[in-house]
């Protein structure tokens, strides 16, 4: 990649904002020195990894810091055995640390969504027992502690111990009447590792003593006194010892540190590599970017392209391409109406994307290029004694020298500058020339044989920036396949030039010119109709996508909501037939204990049993058969109730539609759908509507029954999850028994079940309210709710 057209095309300023993003000066220098890649797979793996870096950070919340310095110098200072200070053996210490730091935030992503960040996070090495050791030997940048050895403590127990003996001793002068008076200050303070005592200048006999320092009046001499000489002496050789300590555990560590220093080097590459990755999710992220499909087919595809370093309140999304149906593009259209910035977006978008950057675009196909060239703006050189044409010329010379058929070159304003016939042949040339090689051109130009050449020859394209006739100004919007024209006589109008001359300056244009421009004119108006009634056909077809797939989405949900209704219903009549079967059973065997040998009162109670058991005696198919002769003739609307003989169950009529024979049923909280015929009216008091029975089988009464549902549940004893199921399964045969109150018993104990019942019971749909029970109902070991009906 030249690296001309990289600073022209300003990816230096996008890398800037990426640093910015970095916590390491590593990750900064690489991503600073960042240049786009040849190889396919390498910036394929580079942009998956990106991926993985912006779901952990937006989905799983993951976001490791990276708050470590660079010890490069600090690992080959360690290798040839140069003694690491304080400070440096921290900075070892704190990288560790964020080794450790770092796999741990990795690790907690799915081995699905983030394998190859996984496979860093596997390699980063963790040494504990080093990373403690310095932590615990080393306080600060110029302090040590205690605990760094044995030795250091007990020599720093004897400076401690001597310190305070020469003190004391000090002390005797300072505080004793007969010394006092020579002194200038009562204090002890220290010069050149020596205690001292200030002494008035002319009193310098009076303490007998060795002088160390005097103060920059000459009125106070600071004397260490004989007496505590051999103090200082024992003090200063502690001192000594310390030192000599210290020395010798700062080279343990270093030696520690050059043992592990591959190790230590390693993880400073992967943790400044992952930071520069986690970076380019970030700033992939503050520009709303999209990650792009690379390729090497030679198309570059960019679908609403933002330019990066445009505001957002600003650009104007542009979608420009090259490669697929066309190799060169022309691009045409007034001064400042965003012509060179879609040549620029397209060639920045090409680095960014071959840089392994996500772009900012709606959807992006980027082809890699051998070499972007490109020649945009004024770049006149005086020192050179070089026009603006002769500029542009020179490095048109050095782009055709060097260009090969994968090469993408960016023109601004071809052949501008010089004699406009001339600089139009030249441009034709350069174009024709280009397109022989094969490479991929995209040319910005105000030339009407540009825009023929495009007409005449297959594999060239043109397209316009538009213009806004009616405010004679730009909208910045890119429209391919239709040339566009200069307009400038239009903006020298708006600008208000005289009527006079504007008009001459049309007549100065040939007949030919204006018949062409017309023509231009014409097949853009037609261009501009035919997207107003294609953007209207797909707005159409949006929304008529957007309501198919609520109206699947609303079906799929109440056929779910049906299919767990019926589920239930048959787990409640499962329930209801195993504990009749129980009971009947056990009539059965105390009928037969009564026959053995019966009695006038044991043949009593066998035909009581035997009555008893009459009410288990149901259909074998169904126990609401009656209702399946009923025939109906009463008409159902819209409010009715009415009972659903596939469930069993009563409900009320939402809304009908008769051509379907369909109708909507709310029961509880639950609406469904069902056949008209599936349907029974009932009455008010929940009976079958007289006009629609035919008959009642056995004289019964064919009101829906309940009898098997209690309104009253037992949680006690129940652990909280076994609670919460049994209560979910509870409310559903609630709502089909169509009881507006239930009553759930928890009991008192720690009051754990009991807040789970009424955490679950407030979390419920189906419940409007809820409350502790009355005296008469069981107090604070009941709760109350009401169904919403």
């Amino acid at each position: 990649m030249v690296s001309k057209s990289i600073t022209t095309l300003e990816f230096n300023k996008i890398l800037s904002t990426i640093a910015t993003f970095a916590s390491s000066t590593t990750a900064k220098e690489r991503i600073l020195s960042m240049l786009p890649l040849s190889n396919i797979d390498d910036i394929n793996r580079i942009l998956d990894e990106v991926e993985e870096a912006d779901k952990a950070i937006y989905e799983y919340s993951v976001c490791p810091g990276f708050g470590f310095d660079d010890v490069t110098h600090i690992i080959q200072k360690a290798d040839i055995l140069s003694t690491l200070t304080m400070g440096e053996l921290l900075k070892v210490s704190a990288l560790l640390r964020c080794s450790d730091s770092v796999k741990k935030s990795i690790n907690k992503l799915s081995d699905v969504g983030s394998p190859k960040l996984l496979s860093y996070a596997r390699e980063i090495y963790v040494d504990h027992a080093l990373q403690n050791e310095i932590d615990k030997a080393i306080l600060s940048d110029d302090e040590i502690s205690d605990d760094a050895s044995p030795e250091l403590r007990i020599i720093r127990q004897k400076i401690r111990r001597e310190n305070d003996h020469i003190k004391t001793k000090l002390y005797t002068f300072v505080n004793s009447a007969n010394y006092s008076k020579y002194l200038q200050d009562n204090i002890v303070t220290i010069r050149g590792d020596r205690y001292v005592i200030p002494v008035k200048s002319e009193f310098r006999g009076a303490i007998p003593g060795l002088i160390h320092d005097q103060s920059a009046s000459g009125q106070t001499i600071y004397i260490e006194p004989m007496a505590i000489l051999e103090m200082n002496n024992n003090l200063k050789g502690y001192i000594l010892d310390e030192e000599r300590e210290i020395e010798k555990i700062l080279r343990l560590f270093t030696v520690k540190v050059s043992n592990k220093s591959s190790s230590i080097y390693a993880n400073l590459d992967k943790l400044s590599y992952l930071d520069e990755i986690f970076a380019r999710a970030k700033y992939a992220s503050s520009i709303r970017a999209i990650k792009p499909r690379i390729n090497v087919l030679g198309i570059t595809e960019i679908e609403k392209g933002r330019h990066p370093l445009i505001p957002d309140e600003k650009v104007v999304p542009t979608s420009i391409a090259v490669g697929k149906g066309y190799d060169m593009l022309f691009i045409t259209g007034p001064n400042t109406g965003g012509k060179t910035v879609s040549l620029k977006l397209a060639g920045l978008l090409s680095i960014m994307g071959a840089s392994g950057l996500f772009v900012p675009a709606r959807d992006a196909d980027i082809c890699i290029y051998d070499d972007i060239f490109c020649d945009i703006g004024d770049e006149q050189s005086i020192e050179q004694n070089l026009s603006t044409f002769s500029s542009h010329i020179a490095n048109i010379v050095l782009i055709i020298d060097s260009i090969t058929s994968n090469s993408l070159v960016l023109l601004d304003e071809l052949g501008a500058g010089t004699d406009p016939a001339e600089g139009a042949a030249l441009a034709v040339a350069i174009a024709d020339h280009l397109k022989k090689v094969g490479c991929k051109a995209i040319i910005t130009t105000h030339y009407n044989e540009l825009k023929e050449y495009a007409f005449t020859n297959e594999r060239v394209q043109n397209a316009s920036m538009e213009f806004d006739p009616v405010s004679y100004s730009p909208t910045y919007k890119l429209t391919i396949g239709s040339p566009g024209l200069s307009n400038a006589i239009m903006i020298a109008r708006k600008l208000g030039l005289n009527q006079e001359i504007i008009e001459a300056a049309r007549q100065g244009i040939s007949k030919e010119k204006r018949q062409f421009e017309h023509v231009l004119s014409s097949l853009e108006i037609a261009r501009k109709n035919a997207a107003l009634h294609e953007e209207e056909a797909q707005r159409l077809l949006d929304e008529a996508k957007i309501t198919s797939r609520k109206v699947e989405a609303e079906r799929d949900r109440l056929a779910a909501q049906r299919e767990k209704l019926n589920e239930n219903v048959k787990k409640e009549t499962k329930r209801m037939v195993e504990e009749a079967m129980e009971e009947a059973n056990a009539i059965i065997s105390n009928m037969k204990a009564l026959l053995d040998d019966p009695t006038e009162e044991d043949l009593f109670k066998a035909r009581t049993l035997k009555k008893s058991l009459t009410k288990y005696i149901v259909n074998e198919d169904n126990e609401f058969d009656e209702f399946d002769n009923v025939i109906t003739t009463e008409p159902i609307i819209a409010g009715d109730a009415v009972m659903i003989k596939s469930i069993r169950t009563e409900g009320t009529v939402a809304s009908i539609n008769y051509t379907k024979g369909t109708a909507e049923v709310s029961f509880g909280v639950l609406k469904s759908i069902f056949k008209i015929s599936d349907l029974i009216k009932l009455d008010k008091n929940g009976l079958v509507y007289p006009a629609t029975s035919q008959a009642k089988k056995g004289g019964q009464d064919p009101k829906l029954r309940n009898d098997g549902f209690s309104p009253e549940i037992n949680l006690l004893g129940q652990r909280v999850y076994e609670a919460e199921a049994k209560l979910g399964e509870y409310i559903d045969k609630a709502i089909i028994a169509g009881v507006n109150q239930i009553t759930i018993i928890h009991g008192f104990g720690t009051g754990r079940l009991r807040d789970a019942v009424r955490r679950f019971l407030k979390g419920h749909s189906a419940i409007q309210s809820l409350r502790s029970g009355e005296y008469n109902e069981g107090g604070g070991g009941v709760t109350v709710a009401a169904l919403r009906r």
